[in-house]
């Protein structure tokens, strides 16, 4: 409408107040006609806004003038100040909303019940008939997805545990409606659990239970003084007294039979079992939400009571190696119902694609090892897995298929609940919280970092301060800067002394974002800089680790000179849309298969000047220290800093070195790596779903009729999910942390590359590749492992193996220290396609494949015995297999 009449229409609602439907992408000449739809009783009408500041003038305390963005009705007192927002905020976020900042307060740990254990935890799987579905080949020009399967929910298995570790045997079923039968067992279930928690335990208290009450100074839920206000705090589940808390904080932890949620943990419920539990969910009564990902993916949902969580969401990797990880004692509930649990202690083998009708569960023999294919994979089992198989058959007194899959689905759920379980002690034990009270990992460990260090964190409440921030957050660097090298010394296969000596080195910087996170940062006072042009000739000698820092937003000249130099790793990197005319014809070839698309924007690395750069001060010091030239200052933020987040991160870092077991050390990685997240975390990318049954018909009506509806996501005739736009937004995280921490990381990067390998060989050193804490270099020299040596105090070596000159134990794990990825062993070849898609060969014929974004490639895909262009063809087999792909129906 807008095109053909050459109108520009803005529209605004009333939801408590005026919120942003839709505003118009017209060009900027064409005047703007504001219209306000109003809602009544399920009809909609417009009304003219003849003067949109007037409309929202009464939207804040200021009783002075003020001039209103249409995208995020943020107001300003002069009409010059509005017009130099509004390119900030058109980019930013593709969705206009109405934005709401905190009108003042700090972030501090506040989920003091979150450290109370739930008092019950359900572990659950299921397994699925797979039954194949017929259909025309796929058409790439419609679509990427070919629909093979369809997979309906045959039988399940659950077992509930409760704070103190005491179980009921584990609840089974096969059989027809699997999903709906376990939706009512769990009803069943959670009012069992409900009349447990209306009638709590007596405290029982002993002899040294009354003496630490009588002896205690701080409250064990907040850590504070109790001073005179001091209650006994005991578990109404087992009448257990725990410790000395305020009044108030002991009401926190109370239990109530009508709200305290029961966590449902599957193992990749987002990616799989969520499906077939969306099929059943429409066929049993109470309340249904959802925290989504989009409409198909939920981070968690939640019937009645019943909050269903993802493992996978915490301990990221594929169950059998969380089993591995673990040591066996950690199997207590497993060893309770399997005794003979020695068998079951890895992952276990299932004809998934053999079992496609309900008659497969009555054959008397496990099928052919060839009956074990899977097509995802491509591959077969090994004839090792086939061998297990039968002896598990065997030792289990299986009758028929049957009888295998209600032990593969029972011993998949057992072993999922000790591991978890073994999480929860260990969470609790080391940061006073219970992972079954979170969603994710980054949520866990959010609060973990904050409960640590006590921090106080300001709120933002300055909308423009929030903007700057933003457009500085750029992720890490990944890019293929040569595409293929061949290393030349006498360690590697074809060796030509009369060439000069050349190696591949494959580096990692030990943990760069704890390393970034164990820097000074943002905490707060922040403020703008008056006299920016005086800060011109100072800002070089502000210190890193001094009290205040700066933000800033800066015109830069890359001088020509440094463009050889800087060609393969260029600093300042920028986010911008790859224009078309910049494509080789190579590059347009692709965009007209329909391989790519132009319209996206990445990272781009490139020697261009930079204008309105917006970045860290101790970035700004070293590209400046590098070469590149200050021009001009346009905005500064000045803030507080302090290494805050340090203690955390040391914390976590010598728990990994003095962890027992793999599954500690993971667990440590992940819980400083997974708090980088939180602090980056952007409420601009939530969605709004709504799940709806058939009967609501009025709330159904109402959502699709609204100008905020999305799409929707029909799971079945009684349910489906509808997205809707966000009518409001409030931005309410510290967003400078997350920046800070992104833009120190590529200082240490910058640095290494630059101050250290440049200054050493100079244009001898190549950078083949780079992935954000990774550098793959060609460097010409005799001996790259003996120059190592001279410069030892920049490498962590402890994993090369002890006969290796190289090898030392000074630097182990220490943050911001580069680690040889191949331990010492020397690579022969490397050739890379495009970001995290390449393959490295090893002199010893190892090979190094990665092509992120395919689950699995089909083994023939890598069966090439040499590297060169065997290996550069079979990667494209890869790159094309991953802009394809295949999908099942849900049953």
């Amino acid at each position: 409408v807008e095109r053909q009449n050459d109108l520009a229409i803005n529209v605004f609602g009333w939801d408590k107040g005026v919120i942003v439907h839709h505003v118009s992408k017209q060009p900027e000449d064409i005047p703007r006609t504001n219209l306000l739809l109003i809602q009544k009783a399920g009809k909609f009408h417009y009304t003219w806004i003849k003067n949109l500041n007037r409309l929202l003038y009464d939207q804040n305390k200021h009783r002075e003038q003020k001039h209103f963005c249409e995208r995020c009705l943020h107001g300003y007192k002069r009409e010059d100040l509005l017009e130099a927002h509004r390119p900030e905020c058109k980019g930013i976020g593709q969705t206009a909303v109405r934005v709401e900042m905190p009108q003042e307060g700090k972030l501090t740990f506040q989920n003091h019940h979150k450290q109370l254990p739930a008092p019950y935890v359900i572990y659950a799987d299921f397994e699925a008939l797979t039954t194949k579905v017929e259909g025309p080949e796929l058409d790439p020009t419609k679509s990427n997805t070919q629909k093979t399967q369809h997979h309906e929910a045959c039988s399940y298995c659950y077992v509930v545990v409760r704070c103190d570790g005491k179980t009921e045997a584990p609840a089974e079923y096969r059989g027809p409606n699997a999903a709906e039968h376990f939706l009512r067992a769990l009803q069943v279930e959670e009012r069992g659990i409900q009349k447990v928690l209306a009638k709590p335990q007596a405290m029982r208290m002993t002899n040294a239970d009354w003496e630490s009450h009588r002896t205690a100074s701080r409250c064990h839920v907040c850590d504070k003084p109790l001073e005179g206000d001091s209650v006994k705090d005991h578990c109404h589940i087992t009448g257990k007294y725990r410790e000395a808390a305020h009044s108030a904080c002991n009401l926190k932890l109370r239990l109530s039979p009508k709200t305290t949620t029961i966590p449902v943990v599957f193992h990749n419920l987002r990616g799989y079992d969520s499906h077939l539990l969306m099929q059943a969910i429409s066929k049993v009564e109470g309340r249904v939400s959802c925290i989504p990902n989009n409409t198909e993916k939920y981070i968690s949902f939640s019937l009645g009571q019943l909050r269903f969580i993802d493992s996978a969401q915490f301990l990221l990797a594929p169950l059998d190696k969380l089993v591995a990880a673990n040591k066996p004692e950690a199997f207590q509930i497993t060893a309770r119902y399997e005794p003979d649990r020695a068998l079951l202690m890895r992952k276990g083998v299932y004809p998934y694609e053999y079992m496609d009708s309900w008659e497969r569960f009555e054959e008397t023999q496990l099928p052919p090892k060839e009956d074990f294919y899977s097509k995802l994979t491509g591959a077969n089992i090994s004839d090792s897995d086939y061998t297990h198989a039968q002896r598990v058959w065997e030792t289990f007194g299986c009758q028929n298929l049957g009888n295998y899959t209600d032990l593969y689905c029972r011993t998949d759920v057992l072993l999922l609940a000790d591991v978890f379980e073994n999480f929860r002690k260990t969470s609790q034990k080391q940061y006073g919280l219970d992972p079954a009270n979170y969603y994710t990992s980054p949520g866990l460990s959010w609060d973990a970092l904050l409960k640590k260090t006590g921090v106080e964190l300001e709120l933002l409440t300055d909308y423009d301060q929030h903007l700057f921030i933003e457009k500085g957050m750029r992720g890490g660097i990944s890019m293929v800067s040569k595409r293929h090298a061949r290393a030349n010394n006498p360690a590697v296969e074809g060796y030509d002394p009369e060439k000069p000596n050349n190696h591949i080195l494959y580096l990692d910087a030990n943990n760069l974002y704890g390393w970034a996170m164990s820097q000074p940062l943002p905490t707060g006072g922040f403020r703008w800089v008056e006299d920016c042009d005086g800060l011109v000739g100072t800002i070089q000698d502000q210190p890193a680790d001094g009290p205040e820092g700066f933000i800033l937003e800066v015109d830069l000249e890359y001088p020509q000179e440094l463009h050889d130099e800087h060609n393969a790793y260029p600093l300042a990197p920028e986010r911008m849309v790859v224009q078309k005319k910049w494509m080789s014809e190579y590059q347009h070839g692709l965009l007209g298969k329909g391989m790519a698309s132009a319209e996206v924007e990445k990272l781009v690395p490139n020697l261009r000047d930079k204008n309105h750069y917006v970045l860290h001060y101790r970035n700004l010091q070293l590209y400046l220290g590098l070469g590149m030239k200050l021009k001009k200052i346009h905005r500064a933020l000045r803030f507080e800093q302090s290494p805050w987040m340090e203690p955390y991160i040391r914390m976590n870092t010598e728990l990994r070195k003095q962890a027992t077991s793999a599954f500690e050390k993971d667990l440590y990685k992940l819980m400083n790596n997974s708090v980088f997240g939180k602090t980056m975390e952007n409420l601009r990318k939530r969605v709004d779903v709504k799940l709806v049954r058939a009967h609501e018909e009025d709330k159904l009506r109402r959502l699709l009729a609204s100008p905020s509806f999305a799409r929707a996501n029909i799971f079945d005739d009684d349910l489906a999910a509808i997205e809707v736009h966000k009518s409001r937004l409030v931005l309410n995280r510290p967003v400078y942390v997350g920046m800070s921490i992104l833009d120190l990381s590529k200082t240490l990067m910058y640095d290494f590359y630059y101050n250290q390998l440049l200054a050493q060989y100079g244009d001898r050193c190549q950078l083949l590749y780079t992935d954000t804490d990774s550098l793959l270099l060609e460097i010409e020299t005799e001996d790259v492992y003996r120059d190592m040596v001279a410069h030892a105090g920049l490498y962590d070596t402890s994993d090369y193996p002890r006969e290796h000159p190289l090898h030392s134990v000074e630097n182990k794990k220490v943050l911001g220290k580069m680690t040889d990825e191949c331990a010492g062993r020397p690579i022969a070849e490397y050739i890379g396609l495009r970001p995290k898609m390449y393959s490295i060969l090893e002199a010893n014929g190892d090979n190094i494949k990665k092509a992120k974004g395919v689950k699995k490639a089909p083994p023939y895909l890598w069966a090439a015995p040499t590297q060169g262009i065997a290996v550069s063809l079979r990667l494209q087999a890869v790159d094309r297999r991953k802009r394809g792909g295949n999908s099942c129906l849900w049953a």
